[in-house]
Formats: C-alpha cells, sequence, structure tokens
C-alpha cells in the first residue's frame, strides 16, 4: 500500500445533524456534505470530535457511513471515525467502512480505564491488521485522556497502512517534535482548530479541522494561502479568524457547531444529549464574532431559534 493518504489537504469534521428524535439525520448529513464539498473542502469526515463519535450506537453509525459514502460518491474522499471504547466494536465499525467504500478510517481511542502504552498499540495494530484502508490516528488527550506520544506513534507508523495522524494535543510543539522525528513517514494534521495557522507553520502539512463545518470558505481560504507560501496573507486572514476560532474551542465544538448552523439559520438539529446547544447569550456572541470574521448576518428569527 502507498505510505500516502487518500484524505490530505483541508478535511472538514461535519457534525453529526440529529432529527427531532435524536436520531441521526442523513438527509441534512448529506447536505451538509454538499456544503463543505461547494466551499472547496479537499475532504469531509464523520464521527470525529464535531461529530459527537462515541455519542452514538453502532447501526445508527454504520447507517450514517454508507449513506455519506454513498452520497459523496467520490467527488472528495472520505474518512469515517471508527473509534470505540473496545477493540472489537472498533475493528466491527472499520471493516463496515472498508465495505460500504470509505477512503480512510479515522481512530481515536474512547477509554474509561486510562491506557497502558502497550494497550494501545495493541488497539491500533488490532484495528490497523483488520481493513485495508488507510488509518489516521487522533491524538486528543484533554478529551479521551489517552496520549499518542511521540514514541508511541512512531512505533504505529511502522505499520504499513497507518499513514496520518491528527494531532490536537495542547501542547503545539508536539507537531513540530513528530515533524522533526518522523519526517515523511506519517503525514501530520493540525488538529487543533484555535492553533491551526500555527501548527501549518511548524510542521503539519494537512489540517482536519471541525471549525470547516461552519466557516468553510474561510477555512479553505486560509489553507490555500498556506498552500501558496502567501504566509502574509494566511496571517492577516487568521488575525480575523482567531478570535472566532478561540470562542468555538472555548465553548466545545459539538455545542458551539450546532448552535451556529442553528444562528446562521441552517440548523442541524440538537446535540446528541447530554450536550447542549449555547446558552442565548453565547450564541449571541458568537453570532457577533462571526459577523465581525465576514460571514452573512443571520434573521433575527434563526437567533431566537438557538435560544
Amino acid at each position: 500500500m502507498n505510505k500516502r493518504p487518500t484524505v490530505h489537504g483541508l478535511t472538514s469534521f461535519v457534525l453529526t445533524p440529529t432529527t427531532s428524535a435524536g436520531s441521526i439525520d442523513c438527509d441534512r448529513l448529506c447536505s451538509l456534505a454538499d456544503e463543505q464539498i461547494a466551499a472547496g473542502v479537499d475532504g469531509v469526515a464523520l464521527f470525529g470530535s464535531t461529530g459527537a463519535v462515541g455519542s452514538f450506537a453502532e447501526e445508527e453509525r454504520r447507517r450514517a457511513a454508507q449513506a455519506l459514502v454513498h452520497h459523496v460518491a467520490g467527488r472528495v474522499p472520505v474518512m469515517i471515525g471508527t473509534g470505540a471504547i473496545t477493540t472489537a466494536e472498533a475493528i466491527r465499525l472499520s471493516r463496515h467502512a472498508d465495505e460500504i467504500g470509505a477512503d480512510a478510517i479515522l481512530v481515536v481511542p474512547i477509554t474509561y480505564w486510562l491506557l497502558t502504552d502497550d494497550e494501545i498499540l495493541a488497539h491500533y495494530r488490532a484495528i490497523a491488521g483488520s481493513v485495508r484502508l488507510p488509518l489516521m490516528l487522533y491524538n486528543n488527550p484533554r478529551l479521551t485522556g489517552v496520549d499518542l506520544t511521540p514514541p508511541i506513534v512512531e512505533k504505529l507508523a511502522g505499520i504499513e497502512n497507518i499513514t496520518a495522524i491528527k494531532e490536537s494535543c495542547p501542547d503545539l510543539m508536539r507537531t513540530a517534535a513528530l515533524s522533526r522525528q518522523l519526517g515523511d513517514r506519517i503525514d501530520i494534521f493540525a488538529g487543533r482548530d484555535s492553533a491551526a495557522l500555527e501548527a501549518l507553520l511548524i510542521g503539519a502539512k494537512h489540517w482536519a479541522s471541525g471549525l470547516a463545518t461552519i466557516v468553510p470558505h474561510h477555512c479553505v481560504a486560509l489553507y490555500r494561502h498556506v498552500q501558496s507560501g502567501d504566509i502574509a496573507a494566511a496571517r492577516a486572514l487568521w488575525r480575523r479568524m482567531a478570535p472566532f476560532a478561540d470562542f468555538v474551542m472555548t465553548k466545545g465544538l459539538v455545542r458551539a457547531c450546532h448552535t451556529m448552523l442553528e444562528v446562521m439559520g441552517r440548523p442541524a438539529g440538537q446535540p446528541p444529549a447530554p450536550i447542549q446547544r449555547l446558552s442565548a447569550a453565547d450564541a449571541k456572541r458568537m453570532e457577533q464574532l462571526a459577523i465581525e470574521l465576514g460571514e452573512p448576518s443571520p434573521s433575527s428569527t434563526c437567533v431566537e431559534a438557538a435560544e
């Protein structure tokens, strides 16, 4: 297998829309993917942090993954998050993603018990060995309590179909360390949206973004500036984007993105309980930051709906 992942560039991590009954709204999911593709993203991913991975039953996850892959139909690569609390479930979800034609899988270590290094390695080796798909590691120790440290990543990078890592460690220098130590052995995706530009400048070659769900055009423009080497333009745009990105990250991607889509008049339902949308005051503040960024001003009725 070619070590280079099919997923590349700016990959948008879409939220998982819900119906009034709380199930996954596959029709809205597909329309969200269309919006991302029209904005110019290089790929879409389902069931990352923004998509509330771990909040839906296995069968629902399968149904949504199949709907998305079939709808996108090869227009851009589709990556499916298959992280689960047990290795057996993660393998089942990963095999399903392979069977339906997904382009890659994303595996975050979901766990109650803090895993030892040996357990982490065994978990990923078993999942990678169960499929032919490229596997992207996802390191988000702030949320999972499990840190995929550089020595662990180096060992996992020796597995043929482990091709990339979404690095969301709060320590930004982790990205630089991975880049120095692993070079081209694994592709590094900036994973922490509030430090996206900085990560792209110190070692990340790609960007896995939840922020793109709500402001895809700005994210595409930022990534293209970096790609083309126009760092001055990237810094100027990032100065405008950073307050909005910081607010979204501080409030939590799932609740902030569901709220923002409601405010913008493009509702995607409630986040899966017990997660809730933002308060009316926070929704108003996010609306103002979006307007300052250059997003269209939503109607007052949409703001009321977010309350």
